[in-house]
């Protein structure tokens, strides 16, 4: 009951902080209420007009239920937008979601990094209080430096040598002509996405793909960015 507890508050602690678009702010507050309706509805423009705003990007990671598809996203706020009114509230997110989960070395990076760098942060002592009632604060003599793991854009570029020790990729539509195929790489590649246009192989459907991996693991680590940029349903293909 105390860790539910820490958490709501927490999480409308949080909204104190000014977004950068009030709407964008009152979502966040509806979703801290539990009400996610109005926000599951305006994310996909959100995400069209802003992808890269940090606001939106929080409020992105506070609709998605699972914490291991949306510890990425916080932790790509903290690492590219560090200024950002919204990076304490990623960080707070991220020590009470490792913190609850008993990922002790998680949550004491989390809150070590929120306790040097966002020392004046209103969400500080909340974030004391989960890690004092769960795994425990790191003393204030204790530095750890967080190395976020999927903070930054992925590196979607793959030469073709390396894309051959790399059978999986990212599937994000199927055309049944070429030239729309085409378009939607064009488009994709203006989001700064390298997406790439071939025929499939077992069909006359022309594929757009992106990445390559070594691993059905990696790829599913960045199968959800992905998603937030194409705004469609990316799938993981082995080839």
């Amino acid at each position: 009951m105390q860790r539910l507890t820490l958490f709501v508050i927490l999480a409308i602690a949080s909204i104190g902080a000014s977004a950068q678009g009030v709407g964008v702010k009152n979502y966040i507050q509806q979703v801290a209420a539990g009400w996610t309706t109005d926000a599951k509805k305006a994310l996909p423009d959100l995400l069209i007009d802003a992808p890269d705003d940090p606001g939106v990007m929080f409020l992105h990671a506070a609709l998605i239920d699972d914490a291991k598809k949306a510890a990425p996203m916080l932790e790509r706020i903290v690492e590219a937008y560090p200024k950002s009114e919204w990076a304490d509230d990623a960080l707070a997110r991220l020590v009470v979601m490792s913190a609850t989960k008993n990922e002790t070395d998680r949550a004491r990076k989390y809150f070590a990094t929120m306790r040097d760098q966002y020392s004046q942060s209103d969400l500080l002592p909340l974030a004391y209080d989960v890690m004092r009632s769960t795994v425990g604060a790191p003393a204030p003599s204790e530095k750890v430096t967080l190395t976020p793991v999927s903070a930054k854009k992925p590196d979607l570029t793959e030469s073709p040598k390396a894309a051959l020790a790399k059978p999986y990729t990212i599937v994000l539509r199927s055309f049944t002509g070429k030239m729309a195929a085409e378009a939607f790489a064009d488009e994709m590649k203006k989001k700064r996405m390298p997406a790439k246009m071939g025929p499939d192989a077992t069909s006359k459907r022309f594929i757009v793909r992106v990445g390559d991996y070594a691993t059905e693991a990696e790829a599913q680590r960045e199968v959800e960015y992905v998603r937030s940029v194409c705004k469609c349903k990316a799938t993981i293909e082995k080839r």
